[in-house]
């Protein structure tokens, strides 16, 4: 329903918005102020990720990437990686 299609594009935003200080992590405020949401709208989207294991609160107080997310991007490099050294060695043997 379109209710639930909002939340979920909300949710989104709040998780692509971590990659701006993936390493100290962003506070409620900063990500409230910066996408103009409420503090209460982004706690409960935060408690939705941590829940699924996509991000974590660090002891600094802010939010940030979990290993989860973290395991994903490695997978995508790994991979990524192992796509061009083939195609580096497809070329090798063309040329």
């Amino acid at each position: 329903d379109m209710a639930e299609s909002k939340r979920v594009q909300r949710l989104l935003r709040v998780f692509i918005a971590l990659d701006e200080h993936p390493i100290i992590g962003l506070s409620n405020k900063d990500l409230s102020v910066g996408l103009g949401m409420t503090p209460t709208q982004i706690s409960r989207d935060l408690d939705d990720l941590i829940a699924s294991g996509l991000v974590v609160k660090l002891d600094n107080g802010n939010y940030a990437y979990g290993i989860k997310t973290l395991q994903i991007a490695e997978r995508f490099r790994k991979q990524q990686e192992r796509l061009n050294a083939r195609l580096q060695e497809l070329e090798n043997r063309i040329y």
